[in-house]
């Protein structure tokens, strides 16, 4: 039977698992997005082929798109097992990581989801289609930034935990010393005691 430290390890293993997974799929999007954000000198074909990516994004095939949903599930299931039962000293580390985690897929679908919608209908609101696939581009980034927190996080965490338990077994092993040591001073002066009250009828017969 699993102990509820031994869920925690695997709901570790989820999240880093299914983050790592969804930061590969949106850091696959940089060879497009990095000209849009950080290229000085992108020209329009930069633009129309990002816009072409974003497109054939969009006609993503829906098992595809269950699978992503899948994994980005079981990120979701690992965070909640961690936040059960959490060490209080550490609790608030596993609510940002939890959090971080929720804000990311929030804004997949309210920035990107929508901006691959656009790329379709061609229907940007305020802004030119351009500036709406910069706004893809730069949820992207947020959406990387935010991700690699959450692997931050739980490196942190994972060191925190693991600090913690040596420092206790260290502690630990050091009481059990200080209490062998005390067991054996014990039992040397119950030993002179007896052996002081064992000598001192033998004087008396001595004198008689």
């Amino acid at each position: 039977m699993f102990s509820y430290s031994d869920l925690c390890s695997i709901g570790s293993a989820m999240i880093l698992s299914a983050t790592t997974f969804l930061m590969g799929v949106f850091f696959s999007n940089q060879p497009y997005d990095y000209h849009l954000l950080f290229n000085a000198n992108a020209t329009q074909e930069h633009f129309d082929l990002a816009l072409k990516h974003y497109q054939i994004l969009h006609d993503t095939p829906l098992p595809v798109v269950v699978a992503l949903c899948v994994i980005a599930l079981i990120g979701l299931i690992g965070g909640t097992i961690k936040i059960y039962k959490p060490n209080p000293e550490l609790q608030m580390f596993e609510y940002c990581s939890l959090g971080l985690y929720v804000l990311a897929i929030c804004v997949f679908i309210t920035n990107v989801k929508t901006g691959l919608d656009c790329t379709i209908s061609h229907k940007w609101g305020e802004v030119t289609e351009n500036q709406g696939l910069a706004v893809i581009a730069s949820s992207n980034i947020i959406l990387l930034l935010m991700l690699s927190g959450v692997i931050i996080l739980q490196i942190g965490l994972w060191y925190s935990n693991w600090d913690l338990q040596k420092r206790l077994k260290q502690f630990y092993a050091e009481e059990q010393q200080e209490a062998a040591s005390a067991g054996k001073s014990e039992k040397a002066e119950k030993v002179k005691k007896n052996d002081k009250s064992k000598g001192v009828p033998k004087k008396n017969n001595a004198k008689k």
